[in-house]
């Protein structure tokens, strides 16, 4: 039974899971069992989720250890899957993109410092046809994608921008992660992540961050249940708007890149208010769009406004020094690698979900990402489990 539902957790289809469970388990199930399987016990694990979250809002769920994390970090993003009408007959009927939300809940090892531990701009933040290809990367899937050289490829991964062996004294290290992940909005969300961190004791940790992109729903969660962890808008996304608006205000390559550098720098310094200005005065000059016409996404005056906007919104979580000498993270990486590793089993064109089953195949795919041996431990201990021991089932009846 783990071994079928880790594969249907792990493979893009059932019936690759299938498969794989054919050569290396020599089990031979089909395509459709795996997934009556997966689905099945994804329920139960959306059921104890649900439970988990019930006790959390009648102040019943207690913490699973009173051993409190030196550094508790929340990071919250939002991912992509295609969901399908249902009742409709065979086929795929009115696809339509949805968005998923995961969070990513870690323990990690830290140490604080008297001063700034790393006030320079990182390397990996230098490199021309890096930086170009990170945010290309970011804003792939949204209307700025077409400021970035088209004719540049996608990134693979961000693997280049982790930091230099030299750089990599100062960063938190992380300890044990679990996650969480639904189909739902983020007001349904934002309890089952507060659950989670309750049920991990997050909440007496000596230190506490919670970190996001800048999307006002992510802070909205955070008010709402995390108000005692220290918001940190993720620097990444920070230097995209830099080197969109860089870009945005023209000029010969090396001016475009030597005005990324200066205010990438700024940024990663807490000079905030130095760019904003510099981009207040910039659009000042800038002659507005003519009313009545159609807004491009790309139009200068757009992006330069647009950074504006997210710069102002953002600039009380933007105090990267501190964070770095009370030895906290200011990137989200984590919970956005965590976001390809769900894509990579629920989103594709080629997948249009039932949206009641990719709540089910999130829960698998969650308990298997997680550290906590979640899956293994609903598999033993689920009432109809065949791994149950006697003595386990005669103590429940008694009680």
């Amino acid at each position: 039974m783990g071994k079928i539902c880790r594969e249907a957790a792990r493979s893009p289809s059932f019936d690759s899971a299938a498969e794989s469970l054919a050569d290396l388990a020599e089990v031979d199930f089909s395509g459709r069992q795996v997934g009556c399987i997966a689905l099945e016990v994804g329920d139960q694990l959306r059921q104890a989720r649900d439970q988990q979250v019930d006790d959390f809002q009648n102040h019943r769920l207690r913490p699973e250890t009173e051993v409190a994390p030196k550094l508790a970090v929340v990071s919250i993003d939002g991912g992509r899957y295609q969901t399908r009408s249902e009742s409709q007959g065979p086929g795929i009927h009115d696809p339509a993109w949805r968005e998923d939300k995961v969070a990513d809940l870690v323990t990690m090892s830290t140490q604080k410092h008297t001063e700034d531990p790393h006030p320079q701009l990182p390397r990996c933040f230098t490199h021309k046809e890096g930086v170009v290809e990170l945010v290309r990367g970011i804003t792939s899937q949204g209307a700025l994608a077409d400021v970035i050289d088209p004719s540049a490829e996608a990134p693979a991964s961000l693997g280049i921008f982790q930091p230099a062996p030299a750089e990599t004294s100062w960063p938190p290290e992380p300890l044990v992660r679990t996650c969480q992940a639904t189909t739902q909005d983020s007001e349904a969300f934002g309890p089952m992540v507060a659950a989670e961190a309750q049920r991990r004791n997050f909440f007496a940790a000596a230190s506490r961050a919670f970190l996001g992109d800048g999307g006002l729903w992510i802070w909205t969660i955070h008010r709402t249940f995390f108000p005692t962890f220290e918001p940190i808008v993720d620097f990444v996304h920070v230097l995209t708007y830099v080197y969109l608006s860089a870009k945005a205000l023209g000029g010969g390559t090396e001016a475009i890149w030597q005005r990324y550098l200066r205010w990438a720098e700024a940024c990663w310094q807490g000079r905030v208010t130095e760019v904003l200005e510099e981009l207040r005065q910039a659009l000042e000059q800038m002659a507005p769009p003519v009313e009545g016409q159609e807004e491009k996404p790309t139009d200068p005056y757009q992006v330069i406004s647009r950074a504006i906007g997210y710069f102002e919104h953002n600039r009380p979580r933007m105090d990267y020094p501190r964070y770095r000498r009370d030895g906290l993270p200011v990137t989200s990486g984590r919970v956005e690698s965590l976001i390809k590793q769900f894509n990579r089993r629920v989103k594709g064109t080629e997948k249009a979900w039932n949206p009641d089953h990719a709540e089910m195949i999130l829960q698998l795919r969650a308990a298997q990402l997680s550290d906590d041996d979640r899956l293994s431990k609903h598999l033993k201990n689920r009432p109809i489990s065949p791994f149950r021991s006697y003595k386990a089932t005669k103590r429940k009846k008694a009680g």
